[in-house]
Order: structure tokens, then sequence, then C-alpha cells
């Protein structure tokens, strides 16, 4: 039997052993209606409806002094329901588009939309499975989602977080062992912010505001459940060390570094890199500094220098990063906002900061 099917077995068999708890929080708003009496309005005055006014939206004023310095001090525009809905009636109510919309309004009515008309798109169906309103709705397009891309291996990390956090370790402990053989690691980010940034531009605002609003702005929401799934494996790595059962501890360990790998190859963002590394590094911390770990025959030794070197990097660059943002001129920002799009941003920081 192949060394990998019988790795996948033991993670399986381990799982079964195991349980995991956790608690998830919510955040609640409240909104109150203000108390007294409103004025009524003078008689003279006709209310505007929505559609009166989102035909005046598609040539709006420009959105001027709005800069990306602003932004990365956290100042992010937002954009409301007639820009959003202007934005659908010039762009068409494309499956992106209808995705941006949701994530620009929090409004899930949009993501529905988009799966009744586009059911078997993966992107419709991991938004619903990472945000959907309640776990049936959640589990529902899961389902769909790795039916529509079986090749992408964080359905079955996301499929894994959902079992643990039913108690269903067999399933969590399969949909591990099936990761394995899936080698793409995709949430497809950019093609939504390609449709945000498009909300942005239509509402107004310049080219290099407008793409960097709509990147600041968006949220990725896979990297905590993804999070949490690595903590599991990582108790039960411990727990089987602690037993002794290194046959056991072995799969754990590798599902680990692949999916700590994954991150760091396929993200586009600072924080996958972050979050790549700490899954990484706690997995190869338990092992013995002269095993075979790491990409290209690295030892775990060498793959835990040069993860603590790329984190020193990152943080030598980003106050670096900050000082020469401030200081470069349009032209320079809207050069670093494409190769972060096309390189990621780790590189485009390094573009800007040493020069290549």
């Amino acid at each position: 039997m192949p060394l990998r099917r019988v790795a996948q077995i033991a993670v399986i068999l381990g799982l079964l052993a195991m349980g995991v708890w956790f608690v998830r929080a919510k955040k609640w708003e409240t909104f109150r209606k203000p108390d007294g009496v409103v004025a009524k309005p003078a008689p003279a005055l006709k209310p505007r409806s929505a559609a009166e006014i989102i035909p005046q939206l598609k040539d709006p004023p420009k959105r001027s002094g709005i800069t990306i310095k602003d932004m990365l001090a956290g100042k992010v525009p937002h954009l409301n329901q007639l820009e959003v809905e202007a934005f659908l009636k010039n762009q068409g109510r494309t499956t992106m588009n209808l995705l941006a919309a949701s994530r620009l309004l929090n409004d899930l009515a949009f993501v529905r939309e988009a799966a009744k008309a586009d059911p078997e798109n993966p992107a419709v169906q991991l938004e619903l499975a990472l945000r959907g309103q309640s776990p049936e709705e959640k589990a529902a397009a899961l389902t769909a989602f790795r039916s529509a891309a079986p090749g992408n291996s964080l359905g079955d990390y996301l499929a894994a977080h959902q079992a643990f956090a039913a108690g269903d370790i067999g399933a969590a402990g399969a949909a591990l062992a099936q990761s394995l053989d899936n080698p793409l690691y995709a949430d497809y980010t950019q093609k939504i912010i390609v449709g945000t940034e498009q909300a942005y531009l239509d509402a107004g605002y310049d080219p290099a505001p407008a793409a960097a609003a709509a990147m600041f702005s968006f949220t990725l929401d896979h990297v905590q459940p993804v999070m949490e799934v690595s903590n599991n494996l990582k108790q039960l790595q411990e727990e089987f060390i602690r037993s002794a059962d290194f046959d056991a501890a072995e799969p754990t360990v590798i599902i680990g570094l692949t999916l700590g790998q994954r991150i760091q190859d396929q993200g586009t963002y600072l924080i996958d890199q972050v979050v790549g590394v700490s899954i990484e590094k706690k997995f190869l911390q338990q092992l013995d500094p002269l095993t075979l770990a790491g990409p290209g025959g690295q030892t775990a030794g060498e793959r835990l220098e040069a993860l603590d070197a790329k984190l020193l990097e990152i943080k030598t660059l980003s106050p670096a990063f900050t000082e020469k943002f401030a200081a470069a001129d349009e032209a320079t920002q809207s050069q670093y906002v494409e190769r972060m799009k096309s390189e990621g941003e780790l590189a485009a920081m390094r573009w800007l900061v040493n020069g290549k």
C-alpha cells in the first residue's frame, strides 16, 4: 500500500479517537430609531425615489482628495446602497458583480441571487459557505463548492472545520486526508475584487484609490476557519507525541506542513504569508532539525531558518514601506497597486522599498 494512503488512513483513525471544541462569537449591531417627533417636509418638496437618483450616478462627480495614504491609515471609504445599485445597473448583474455588491453592502441577498443564476460557480458557493446565515446554509453551500471545485483543497479544509464543529471527527479526518491529493488552494478573492474596484470607479473614485479601496475593504473570511483546523491538527500531533505514537503523529505533520506551504505559495496578501508561516512553523518545531521537511529537500532546521528570515523581512519592510509609500508620487503608488495584484503584496513591498 502506498505510503501516502497509509498516512491518510492513519490520520482518519487518529482523528476518530480525538475530540475538539471551540467557541464561536458573533457580533450583533443594535440600531435605535431616534425618539421625538419628526418634522413634516414642506409640501412643495417631492421625495425622490432610488429609480430617479440611480441614473444620475452614471456620471458621478469625481471623488477628489481621497488618497491611498489615507486608506493605509484606516480611512477606507464605503459605498452606499444607491452607488452599489448604480454600479450593477451600469455594469450588469453578473456573478462577480453581485458578489462584489454583497461584500460592499454586507448583504447576502446578492449572493443568493448569484447562486440562483449561476449555482455551479465555485466562488458563489464559497461565499455562502463562509458567510451563510445558518449552519444549514453553510453546509449545503460547502457541499456544492466541493462539487464545483473538487481539486480545491480549501473545500477540504473548510469541510474539516465544519465537521469538527459538528463533532464528526471521522468526517474531519476524511476531508483532511483528501486535501493531500488536491494541490490547488484558491479563494477567488481577486475575481471579486475586480468587481469591487469597478464599483468604486463607477462612484467617481480615481483608479489608484479605487483599486486600493477595493482591496483594503475586503475581508479574508476563510483565514479563521483554516487557522482553527491547523490548531486542531496541532493538538492531535501533541497528543500522539505525548503517547509516543509517532506513526500516528506523522500524518498530522504532513497535512499541517502542506497547509502552511500552500497558503504561502498561493496567497496574495501579507496576511497569507504570516498565517502560512505560523502554521508551518508550529508543525516543524516538533521535528528533528535534520528531518527532510521543506521544499527543495530542506531539512526542518533549514526550513525554520528560512521562515524566520521571511518574518524578519516582513517586520523590517513594513515600517520602511509606510515611509516610502507616503513619499511616493501617484504614478508610483499606482504601480505598487498593480504589482500587488499580479505578484502579491510581499513582492510589491520589496519592489517599492528595495527597488526590485
